[in-house]
């Protein structure tokens, strides 16, 4: 939060406005570390990145999203990563305006097998074959893949 308050009360002057404090979520799951929901005012967090990058995510994912949140209330809608959120980001906040992170993505899979080899899926395909919606077929050996049995 002081991350978000110091970089805000920094935009407030330059820009002489008075933004106020966006709300915070906290999603503990995902590939991505923050979003910015403009309307709402909101700043969602990815809970997982934040707990094991600590001050590296916050000091880049923080003022990343803030950013998007100024740039919709001075420019409207307009192109995410575009001229007006380069310029939010460096000349207004004055960081490198850089648009994907390098954080580590810890995905859950599960451990399927075939007739020659075992596969890991992830949550996704994991639930479309438990909601018998699909099954997946092995590339080499051509079975259909079974949930390892941990009876």
């Amino acid at each position: 939060m002081a991350c978000l308050r110091t970089h805000l009360i920094q935009a407030n002057q330059l820009l002489h406005t008075q933004y106020t404090e966006p709300k915070i979520i906290y999603k503990p799951k995902g590939s991505i570390a923050g979003s910015a929901f403009l309307v709402r005012w909101e700043i969602q967090l990815n809970s997982i990145m934040l707990l094991e990058n600590g001050m590296h995510f916050i000091e880049e994912v923080v003022p990343h999203e803030l950013a998007h949140l100024i740039v919709f209330k001075e420019f409207g809608k307009v192109k995410p990563h575009g001229k007006q959120w380069q310029y939010i980001m460096s000349e207004i906040l004055g960081k490198i305006p850089t648009t994907t992170h390098r954080f580590t993505v810890h995905r859950n899979t599960y451990l399927y097998y075939c007739k020659c080899q075992q596969h890991h899926l992830t949550s996704i395909r994991h639930n479309k074959i438990q909601n018998n919606k699909t099954s997946y077929l092995c590339r080499k050996c051509d079975t259909i893949l079974k949930l390892k049995n941990t009876t």
